[in-house]
């Protein structure tokens, strides 16, 4: 029993693996099974005879022969288990009291076919036999096979292997309707192919008793075409499929027995009892001659209790590929993993699992529910797993591009202007507003990845009224983006946006991705920005360095979120007000609002105003200095010199990217454009040529010149690295390898809209004195007076704790607009709110 390693059931006799040898308890005394109900006794005859397995045959009291007395039993363990996959089925009796050697040639011919009788020269042998010649042509690592317990089944080089499919022609389809007795076939010949070459390394002329003999199981890769979540049905129930989708829950994991051995109080005999679907199966009765029935003991160290490691998933559909209907729930599934597949995966992680549909019965913690079920849910197990992330092209062979999209992708590219016809596309139920559309493109796209752990990804604000279309765009950008994430800032907590971390009984520790984690690699769509003013402090973390931290429960780890936020958000007055800052129509923190690369105001104007606003002169009327004012005025009106000879004729981008009067476009459906974006985003990764390096340089040094000159706006390495990501971005939709000059300067247009919109008042007239970030030029002043006093209240008093009122009387009255102050001040980080009309000086 110290070698003892595992055993399984072959009709009424238990397989005891011990070593390297293959043991078979057989039985020379039978023994009834349980009765289903108490109330009918325990029959009238006490002796083995005729009347055996008639009326009386739930008696229980049969002879055993004569007692050998304590100590000296030959009986082994007796019990009842369920066959494997057995829902639904009947307890079915096992005795083990004699011991044989097998004669088999396969060694684990058992520990995989436990219902199959050996039969030299029979179909499943041959099946077997052709697996292995399968086998002994490829290419493994043998040591590794045998550590790990598991190999990659790839399926492409059976389709490229011409024996196989002459000695086993029918594999294909027997995996796919018959995957477990396939899959036991496939493990088996790596089993007697692997015991073969460890002998012959050995030089022993037969299996040794302290040869390990453990199952090796296959983990088959490249099967196909995936099922989409939504489509499984009753059909697909033990069969095999492949699924893609993402990681939404992740239970720790845990060790659970498979065997589980039982100890009688009252006579201390074992029983050996299978415990089907994980669920905890006690024995009905006890052995021959016992009356117990209950109070049996699990004894879990037992040399024949059999453990493995176990994990459950919740696996989510993805949008790839597939129409979601809209106020649809997305389909989920649960998978089951066991032995290395277990913490192969994280929530948030994009996955293609391979596994068998399976049911249990909905009562998960009754076993004895199995047999008279009628309600039962599907999940699957899983035989292979395999990140999306980083998988190889052509690893799987359902291709992700079919030779139509290839043909769609490359009529796209013949488009004179691809930029505009992906304008156009995106969300065509909303006219106009073509230059923030550009914006949110580029943001879906993304920059390509930077050596040196910077991020590629691209974060856009669209900030305006009520009502002109912000949400739908939203929605439309969620809909054409390959990984796309919809939601709502005033429905969502923030767990809801990082992740969230239960701790359930049993399993520990339980992680739930939130948005930004699901979204890793894709586009998370925040619609009502501005009404997460107490959760989106959350997302500085998640905006700069792509990642989230969780230390909650007692754990502690770090997600992935490398994803481009695309957020709108409406003014906190119902309308924006030119006269303040971005920072103050929303109310939000200068330090989230820095993060963004372009932040747009869309507001209710007709498009002969934004033109007007474009071309009309703009006369500061001193209100600059010389040196700043005529810097930034020509940098926002005008347009930064360009180091590029450039044609006259060119109109602006604004206006190159709008229909003609009169013009209709053939637009393209959601469902290509997320084809195009997917192709773009995996394949293309353009670089900036000189030239378009040098264009970006130059712009940067005027903004910095005009920065010096007015101080009205920060300036740092984040505009510089927004402009590269932005090319590259811009590159990347018209499949260029290369982000040229042309790309440069329309990054260089968007952004200039961009902060035309920010420094611009209702007149149309530019205010460079106002900071985006900051405070607007009528609240300035005031702002530094109340500052300066309030640092001599706190020098005089050593008080830093103020209320309204005191605060109001530092002031002088303060005027009618004292509480936006207030507000303007909070925002920027000189007072610090307390509690109910308390607030906290901090500047020195």
């Amino acid at each position: 029993l110290s070698k003892f390693k595992t055993f399984a059931r072959s009709g009424s006799a238990v397989v005891f693996i011990v070593g390297a040898r293959s043991f078979q308890f057989k039985s020379d005394h039978r023994m009834d099974p349980p009765a289903p109900s108490s109330s009918r006794g325990r029959g009238g005859s006490t002796a083995r005879g005729a009347s055996r397995g008639k009326s009386n045959w739930r008696g229980r009291g049969f002879w055993r022969g004569p007692s050998r007395g304590a100590g000296s039993s030959r009986e082994k363990p007796v019990g009842y288990v369920v066959a494997d996959g057995g829902e639904g089925q009947k307890l079915q009796p096992i005795d083990s009291i004699m011991v044989e050697r097998e004669t088999c040639e396969y060694p684990g011919w058992k520990l995989y076919l436990p219902e199959e009788e050996y039969r030299a020269g029979s179909a499943i042998v041959g099946k077997v036999q052709a697996m292995e010649a399968f086998l002994e042509r490829g290419e493994y690592d043998w040591g590794e096979v045998r550590y790990h317990c598991s190999f990659h089944f790839e399926l492409g080089e059976v389709e490229k292997d011409g024996g196989l499919g002459r000695d086993w022609p029918s594999f294909l389809e027997e995996l796919t309707n018959s995957p477990e007795r396939t899959l036991a076939i496939v493990g088996l010949a790596m089993h007697q192919t692997v015991t073969k070459r460890t002998v012959k390394e050995e030089g022993g002329v037969g299996m040794r008793e302290d040869n390990p003999l453990r199952p090796i199981r296959a983990r088959v890769l490249g099967y196909g075409p995936e099922v989409h979540l939504r489509y499984l049905n009753i059909n697909n129930w033990h069969k095999l499929i492949a699924v893609r989708g993402t990681i939404t829950r992740a239970e720790g994991s845990i060790i659970i027995s498979t065997w589980l051995t039982f100890r009688c109080s009252l006579c201390h005999g074992l029983q050996v009892i299978r415990q089907p679907t994980g669920a905890y199966t006690v024995p009905t009765s006890c052995r021959k001659g016992c009356k117990a029935r209950s109070n049996f003991a699990p004894e879990r160290w037992s040399p024949y209790t059999r453990n493995e490691p176990f994990q459950k998933v919740r696996l989510q559909e993805s949008n790839m590929g597939a129409r979601s209907e809209q106020g649809q729930v997305p389909r989920s599934i649960e998978v089951e993993f066991g032995h290395e597949l277990v913490d192969a995966v994280c929530p948030g992680d994009d996955v293609t699992v391979t596994g068998v549909v399976m049911c249990r019965s909905q009562e998960e913690n009754s076993a004895r529910a199995n047999s008279s079920a009628t309600m039962y849910k599907t999940y699957l197990k899983a035989v292979a797993v395999r990140s999306n992330k980083n998988a190889k092209p052509g690893w799987h062979r359902g291709e992700e591009f079919t030779e139509l999209d290839l043909e769609a992708v490359n009529a796209i590219r013949a488009e004179p202007s691809v930029f505009r016809l992906m304008v156009q596309s995106l969300c065509p139920m909303i006219h106009g507003h073509e230059m923030i559309k550009a914006g949110l493109l580029l943001g879906i796209f993304g920059g390509s990845a930077i050596a040196g752990g910077r991020r590629s990804e691209i974060h856009v604000l669209v900030v305006g009224d009520p009502g002109i279309g912000k949400s739908q765009i939203l929605q439309a950008c969620a809909r054409v983006s390959p990984r796309g994430i919809f939601v709502c800032g005033n429905s969502t907590t923030n767990a809801g946006l990082t992740v969230n971390v239960r701790s359930e009984k049993g399993t520990g520790a339980t992680l739930e991705a939130g948005a930004l984690v699901l979204a890793d690699q894709g586009v998370c769509c925040i619609d009502e920005f501005d009404k997460m003013s107490a959760n989106n402090q959350v997302l500085l973390e998640a905006m700069e360095q792509q990642v989230i931290s969780v230390t909650k429960a007692g754990v502690m780890c770090t997600m992935p979120a490398r994803t481009s936020i695309l957020a709108a958000a409406n003014p906190a007055g119902g309308s924006y007000d030119r006269s303040k800052t971005v920072s103050e129509n929303i109310r939000m923190k200068p330090a989230l609002l820095s993060r963004f690369d372009l932040v747009f105001t869309q507001l209710d104007q007709n498009d002969v105003q934004l033109d007007w606003m474009y071309t009309k002169h703009v006369d500061l009327r001193g209100n600059l200095g010389a040196q700043g004012g005529a810097a930034l005025q020509a940098l926002l009106t005008n347009g930064h010199h360009s180091s590029q000879p450039q044609s006259s004729q060119a109109p602006p981008l604004y206006q190159s990217l709008k229909l003609r009067p009169g013009e209709k476009m053939d637009t393209l459906p959601e469902e290509l454009m997320q084809k195009y974006i997917a192709f773009t985003r995996k394949n293309i990764n353009p670089r900036l040529s000189r030239d378009a390096a040098q264009e970006l340089r130059s712009f940067y040094g005027e903004i910095r010149r005009a920065q010096q000159g007015m101080h009205c706006f920060p300036v740092t390495t984040r505009q510089i690295e927004a402009l590269i990501r932005l090319t590259q971005a811009r590159a990347r939709m018209d499949l260029a390898a290369e982000a040229t000059v042309g790309h440069a300067l329309d990054v260089i247009a968007i952004l200039r809209f961009s902060m035309v919109d920010v420094f611009s008042n209702d007149a149309g007239d530019l205010q460079p004195l106002r900071m985006m970030n900051g405070t607007g030029t009528s609240q300035t002043s005031q702002v530094k007076r109340l500052v300066r006093a309030l640092q001599t209240q706190v020098q005089a008093t050593k008080k830093f704790l103020f209320s309204v009122a005191e605060l109001q009387a530092i002031a002088g009255g303060g005027g009618p607009d004292f509480n936006a102050l207030l507000d303007t001040m909070n925002i920027q980080g000189f007072l610090l709110k307390t509690g109910q009309g308390l607030y906290r000086f901090t500047a020195d």
